[in-house]
């Protein structure tokens, strides 16, 4: 009787298996993925913006740009694109005091599934929401802040809180809130 016949294939046979699946996945690692051909942004429309944050949400591509897509004396809003597709969207806006999740409805019809233990921000896997700290203007209103990364295919909701942190925190040093 042979101990080698039957339905389990023997040990040279699996271990040639296991060899072939390696090396197709070695193979399938070591294709070009696209990549980056451009710098990181350091700022989105003139605030400063954590690039390495923001990168996170960047596609690769050949260029990136950004623009302006909204400025008055109540809101600046930026585009932020990559090879002329818009990714990611900053906004600082002026509102009467209210909660920040008060604020992403008025941005958002997705919901905001989680928040700071201070309130100060609220964030989802592709979008966040921040209010400022001692960033008033002359009618007494508060500055807010937004990035929407909705053109992103990446998600990833610690990666969206630092970024809307910081964004904030550049915004309060900013020109805007002195």
């Amino acid at each position: 009787m042979n101990v080698t016949s039957g339905p389990f294939p023997s040990r040279r046979t699996g271990a040639a298996i296991a060899v072939s699946v390696l090396l197709l996945t070695l193979a399938s690692c070591s294709e070009d993925e696209p990549e980056r051909e451009y710098s990181l942004p350091r700022t989105a429309c003139g605030t400063t913006i954590d690039a390495e944050a923001l990168a996170k949400f960047l596609p690769p591509g050949k260029k990136v740009s950004t623009e302006v897509t909204v400025a008055s004396a109540k809101a600046t809003r930026c585009a932020v694109s990559v090879d002329g597709k818009r990714v990611v969207y900053t906004a600082q806006e002026w509102w009467n005091d209210m909660s920040v999740l008060e604020f992403a409805k008025g941005l958002t019809l997705d919901k905001v599934g989680q928040q700071t233990e201070d309130g100060r921000f609220a964030y989802s896997e592709n979008q966040a929401f921040g209010k400022t700290e001692g960033c008033h203007n002359s009618r007494d209103q508060i500055l807010y802040t937004a990035v929407l990364a909705t053109g992103s295919e990446h998600s990833d909701a610690a990666a969206m809180k630092q970024l809307i942190t910081k964004y904030t925190e550049a915004v309060q040093r900013s020109g805007v809130c002195h």
